[in-house]
C-alpha cells in the first residue's frame, strides 16, 4: 500500500488484526522484510502497521531533498493521522529509535507504551581511531580536488569513503542521502530522553557494536519510566539474534 506524505510515496503494509495497533519502525536503510521476525509474532494478536521510510532500504520514493530526524519524525506523525492510528504502542530498532525518541518528547500522547530496540540517538563517544579517520578523510578529500580530474575524482572519493568513513556512510549511493545521513548522526537526542514519559522498554543486545550498551544505560537513566533488557550473545539486530526470547520480553511488557 501506498500513501503520499510531503509530497514523498510512502510504502506501508497492515499485518493481522485486533483492537490494539502496534506501529514498527525499522532502522536505518532497512526495511518491511527487516522487520518480519517482530510483525509475523505479534500480527496473530494485533494490527500491526509497518513503513518504509523514504529513501531508505524498502520501497518507498527516494527523497528530493535531504531531510533530518526532525523531517522523518513530521512524516510518521503525519502517516498516523492519515491513518486514523491513535496512540498505538511503538518498536523502533536503531534509526527508528531515534524517531521514536523525537517524537516521544515532543509530543507526549502520540504513543501508549515504548520498545526501543538497539536505539540510536546518542553520539558515540570520541575515539582515537574515529578522530584519525574523520582527519584523514577530510584531508584525502581536499588533496583529491587538487590533484584529481574530473573524470576521476568521484571514482577516487568512493575509494576513500569506503577506507575511511562508515559502513552506512560508504554503502550510500546519492549525494542527498549522504547529506541525510550527515544531518541525522549531527542531532544528539540526550536531552530529549528527560521528556519521555511514556512507560519505555529498552531492549539490547550485550554484542551490540554500532550503538553500544552503555547508550542503553544513558537511556534507561534519563527516560524516566523505562527498564532495560540485556539479551546476551545478541547484536545489533537483537530482535533477530534472540527473536523467540525478545518477542516474549516485549508480549509482557506491552500487555499479552
Amino acid at each position: 500500500m501506498v500513501i503520499k506524505i510531503k509530497d514523498v510515496n510512502i510504502n506501508y503494509e497492515i499485518f493481522g488484526e485486533g483492537e490494539e495497533t502496534l506501529l514498527i519502525l525499522h532502522g536505518w536503510m532497512a526495511s518491511i522484510p527487516a522487520m518480519a521476525p517482530i510483525w509475523q509474532f505479534f500480527k496473530t494478536t494485533r494490527r500491526v502497521v509497518v513503513l518504509d521510510f523514504p529513501g531508505q532500504g524498502g520501497k518507498s520514493e527516494c527523497l528530493k531533498e535531504a531531510w533530518g530526524v526532525p523531517e522523518y519524525s513530521e512524516m510518521v506523525k503525519e502517516f498516523m493521522e492519515k491513518l486514523n492510528i491513535h496512540q498505538p504502542d511503538v518498536i523502533g530498532h536503531s534509526f527508528g529509535g531515534r524517531v521514536i525518541i523525537y517524537l516521544a518528547s515532543n509530543y507526549p500522547n502520540l504513543f501508549h507504551k515504548i520498545v526501543l530496540t538497539d536505539a540510536a540517538g546518542l553520539k558515540k563517544k570520541m575515539t582515537f581511531q574515529k578522530w584519525w579517520k574523520i582527519k584523514s578523510y577530510k584531508f584525502g578529500k581536499f588533496f583529491l580536488k587538487i590533484v584529481s580530474s574530473k573524470e576521476t575524482y568521484d571514482e577516487k572519493l568512493n575509494a576513500l569513503r569506503k577506507k575511511y568513513g562508515s559502513s552506512d556512510y560508504a554503502n550510500i549511493q546519492s549525494d542527498v542521502m549522504r547529506e541525510t545521513f550527515n544531518k541525522v548522526i549531527q542531532l544528539d537526542l540526550k536531552d530529549n530522553l528527560k521528556k519521555i514519559q511514556n512507560p519505555c522498554l529498552l531492549i539490547w543486545g550485550d554484542k551490540d557494536e554500532d550503538t553500544p550498551l552503555y547508550m542503553a544505560k544513558i537511556m534507561e537513566k534519563e527516560i524516566k519510566d523505562s527498564g532495560l533488557v540485556v539479551l546476551n550473545n545478541a547484536g545489533h539486530f537483537s530482535y533477530i539474534d534472540a527473536s523467540a526470547q525478545y518477542n516474549i520480553i516485549v508480549e509482557n511488557f506491552l500487555g499479552g
